[in-house]
């Protein structure tokens, strides 16, 4: 007989093995907690006595079982789920060539505090420190003593004897195809864990939060906007002097000489909702992004009607906009005065609040994206929008 067990998950009357002990541990996630044992269910439980306490790496939970055998039922859910958010945040997947040892030492600052406002009890040892709430594990790794100057990308631990702290993240097995490959697979398996979480009801907010972050990351809006300029720029190749890139492979191959953006319109709501500090925010951005490219930039100052237009080239920057107007908004007039002087611009880009609903009625010829300054969410019948 196994025994049996007290309300504190301890055995008595005999001995649980680890393994049976786990696979309860994961039964009862499913039931009550079903993003963690869904996840944990994706596992193989391996007996591994070379680890001190437990790992995963994405495929196997390995444990050594007389670590487990020490741990009460409820510290062994919290120590499989401590697991499982190590794979919910990519840790096996990111490393990239960071200290072993320190990584997860980061990695597990970013994930237990989580866990314990999720009600979760860790195993005795778990590190935690409110300092690092909301934080990744890559920003808690470079605040780590000893983490001002990078090891080199060697990946190899800078630690004799390193302490040991309760469940290890490894890198996910292969070369880099193959951690790409991972990293694909488990961005699936959490989008099917949180679905069934929520449709049970248990999926608590601060994981919600997370997974949300991990499958939907944010772009800041500066680097949307230069991959949209990027795009849209055509590129000039010359032979003098030879791309660097291919060089090293005793190939001469024509290297970028320049990039032309070609015609540039700048619509900027002047309806009064447009404040100064997002004018200057914009147009600086707007500046050093233009300086990489020869460029000619319309202006174009609108709230009801056109009030403004200035014209600048690349050499006449950075861009000093002198706004005009104050009363209401119609975006019509912008892409009637582009029709009007016979502009083909490689794109537009309105600055507004979007707090209108005056679009022309056919979708121009051109990209469009407009910056949208302050809240709320507005549908627009085209083009791409990013939150300034």
């Amino acid at each position: 007989s196994q025994g049996r067990v007290d309300h504190n998950g301890r055995v008595y009357g005999g001995r649980m093995k680890a393994n049976e002990k786990l696979t309860r541990a994961r039964a009862q996630l499913v039931l009550d907690a079903t993003f963690f044992g869904s996840l944990a269910l994706r596992l193989f439980l391996v007996e591994d006595h070379q680890t001190d306490t437990a790992y995963t790496n994405g495929v196997i939970l390995g444990y050594n079982p007389d670590f487990i055998d020490v741990l009460s039922m409820e510290e062994s859910r919290g120590l499989v789920a401590h697991e499982v958010m190590h794979l919910a945040c990519m840790h096996h997947t990111r490393r990239d060539g960071r200290d072993h040892y320190n990584w997860n030492v980061a990695a597990d600052y970013a994930i237990n505090g989580i866990l314990e406002d999720s009600g979760f009890k860790m195993p005795a040892g778990s590190l935690c420190d409110g300092r690092y709430a909301g934080k990744s594990a890559e920003a808690i790794y470079a605040l780590l003593p000893g983490q001002n100057n990078e090891d080199g990308g060697t990946g190899q631990d800078n630690h004799q004897s390193p302490a040991t702290t309760p469940g290890e993240v490894h890198d996910a097995p292969g070369n880099t195809p193959d951690i790409k490959q991972a990293e694909a697979k488990w961005r699936v398996n959490i989008a099917q864990a949180a679905q069934q979480a929520k449709s049970m009801g248990n999926l608590p907010g601060g994981i919600q939060r997370m997974v949300d972050e991990m499958l939907y990351p944010k772009v800041d809006w500066q680097t949307l906007m230069r991959h949209f300029l990027e795009q849209a720029a055509s590129n000039d190749y010359s032979w003098l002097p030879p791309s660097r890139r291919y060089v090293s492979r005793g190939l001469c191959m024509p290297g970028l000489h320049s990039r032309e953006l070609g015609r540039v319109v700048i619509a900027v709501d002047t309806s009064g909702s447009i404040d100064i500090e997002a004018l200057s925010q914009f147009s600086a951005e707007i500046s050093s992004l233009l300086e990489a490219f020869d460029a000619v930039i319309d202006v174009i100052y609108c709230d009801t009607k056109i009030q403004g237009h200035q014209q600048f080239e690349s050499q006449d920057l950075p861009l000093e906009m002198q706004p005009v107007g104050g009363g209401g908004t119609d975006f019509r007039p912008v892409f009637e005065w582009v029709e009007a002087q016979g502009i083909d611009p490689c794109c537009l880009i309105y600055l507004t609040d979007l707090e209108c609903h005056r679009f022309p009625e056919n979708i121009p010829g051109y990209n469009v994206i407009w910056v949208q300054t302050g809240g709320g969410d507005y549908n627009v019948p085209f083009g791409d929008v990013l939150k300034l």
